[in-house]
């Protein structure tokens, strides 16, 4: 059995206008920043919500130019952000800074998205001031799924001191970010190493601290 109900072609041409207004409403309106980009990286339209966080006075000082003007990192940054949206269709947070010519420099969380039509691949990135994001999360959100429960933590004190359980689960987290940035960059190690302030050196032997090494790069 089948059941359906059937509209007018008047009203369905309706309801996908007023959803397109409402989307674009939304664009230009949020106090989210919004950017359209090509699958090179190459700005096709911005809100104000961009313009405000890169402290410009119009989209025409944005329109037509490379994102990686706009990034910390600079290509490093974008080309983490095209491969994995162009692979996934999605990214679901990347964390950066935006910069601007005049050197301000903001704290950011990227959401990137695929989109694709007739008139080609375009990507849309939805971009957030992080320190207003982070005052809105909460960590008990995150339900223990970090990868440090709060239970693992309550067991190793009165077994260690403060000092050895500071050591071991600073480990913890210095091997996840290791692992992030490995996995990010598509194991282009040059870059993960670029994207946590370390030298090529140090990266290395951070990989072969943890044993994140294959056994034959040893």
């Amino acid at each position: 059995v089948v059941v359906c109900r059937l509209i007018g072609e008047s009203d369905a041409r309706a309801s996908v206008l007023g959803l397109h207004s409402d989307l674009e409403s939304l664009y230009r309106k949020s106090t989210d920043a919004f950017v359209i980009c090509d699958d090179r990286g190459s700005i096709l339209d911005a809100n104000d919500g961009f313009l405000d966080l890169t402290d410009l006075a119009s989209k025409f000082e944005v329109t037509s130019r490379d994102l990686s003007d706009f990034l910390q990192r600079g290509r490093i940054d974008l080309n983490v952000i095209l491969e994995n949206t162009m692979r996934t269709g999605h990214m679901r947070m990347y964390a950066t800074r935006l910069k601007n010519d005049r050197g301000l420099q903001v704290a950011v969380e990227i959401s990137p998205v695929l989109l694709s039509d007739q008139g080609g691949v375009r990507i849309a990135l939805v971009v957030r001031d992080a320190k207003r994001a982070a005052s809105v999360r909460v960590a008990s959100e995150d339900g223990g799924r970090s990868g440090l429960p709060n239970r693992n933590v309550a067991e190793l004190v009165g077994s260690a001191s403060l000092k050895e359980i500071v050591a071991e689960t600073s480990d913890v987290i210095e091997k996840m970010c290791i692992e992030t940035a490995v996995d990010l960059t598509g194991n282009n190690r040059a870059a993960a190493a670029e994207m946590l302030g370390l030298s090529r050196q140090s990266f290395y032997v951070k990989l072969r601290k943890f044993g994140l090494v294959k056994r034959e790069e040893s």
